[in-house]
């Protein structure tokens, strides 16, 4: 089909949109990476993963993203929350695996840590974790509003398995799950059994349909950052406070004690 994407160049599939609907990037120069990018022409604003900047010093040409809040599961949890349907909110479970190649786990529990003040709309205030070997981490957060919320993590699942993770919201009027009630992976759309072995699909999106999910919340997050570049220092603010919050984490393993987070009440 002629509006499918074609290839991996995510760069050009985001300057592709941003022409479909009449766009133009704030940054003269930009890219984006999926993955910490070596360094490069500090005229060129590089885009990339919030979690792969983790270990690199702060840097004007990178801009840090926070791909997932653009996941569709993500966004119709958070209606939910904001329009009142899942309310009040009391507290919070979630959990995700990986194979610990491309997420280790400190960008699992950036990540989750993100994601758990973002859909809650308030601020980690401290916490609490066991870190295992490196591994596997379980994590108490306190959120400013009160709403506690137990984080589960591992990287331990075998190579080149994909994430399986699962995040729940328990409110007073109801539960709201990105995952099905009864289900323990995610389900897929389509399945299909070959002698090569099982294959599944899933579309999530009708214009990206051709690229995979992670690929698709990456170049929707970047879009939306070049169209409203105004964002821009939010997202280094907000990076920020989560690299200091995943090295909150190892400081309580260490001491073995609740800390509270740099800036809570």
């Amino acid at each position: 089909m002629e509006d499918q994407p074609a290839g991996g160049d995510l760069t050009a599939v985001v300057q592709g949109l941003l022409e479909k609907y009449g766009q133009e990037a704030a940054p003269a120069q930009w890219r984006l990476a999926t993955a910490s990018p070596a360094d490069g022409d500090p005229a060129v604003l590089t885009l990339a993963p919030g979690w792969s900047l983790l270990a690199a010093e702060a840097d004007p040409a990178r801009l840090p993203l926070l791909p997932w809040r653009h996941e569709r599961r993500f966004q119709e949890r958070k209606r939910l929350l904001d329009d009142g349907t899942v309310t009040p909110l009391l507290m919070c479970r979630f959990s995700c695996m990986t194979d610990g190649r491309t997420l280790d786990l400190a960008a699992v529990l950036y990540r989750e840590f993100d994601l758990a003040e973002w859909l809650s709309g308030a601020p980690i205030e401290a916490l609490e974790a066991t870190i295992q070997a490196g591994r596997w981490a379980n994590v108490i957060l306190r959120l400013a509003n009160g709403v506690v919320c137990g984080v589960e993590v591992g990287t331990a699942l075998p190579a080149g398995t994909a994430m399986i993770d699962r995040h729940e919201l328990i409110a007073r009027s109801g539960v709201a799950c990105d995952r099905l009630v009864d289900s323990q992976v995610p389900q897929h759309s389509i399945y299909t059994f070959t002698a090569a072995g099982p294959e599944v699909y899933t579309d999530t999106d009708a214009e990206l349909f051709a690229l995979p999910m992670e690929s698709i919340s990456l170049v929707r997050s970047a879009y939306d950052t070049l169209v409203h570049f105004s964002r821009a220092d939010a997202l280094r603010r907000q990076h920020a406070r989560l690299a200091g919050l995943v090295g909150l984490a190892w400081q309580s393993d260490r001491h073995c004690e609740r800390l509270a987070a740099e800036g809570a009440g």
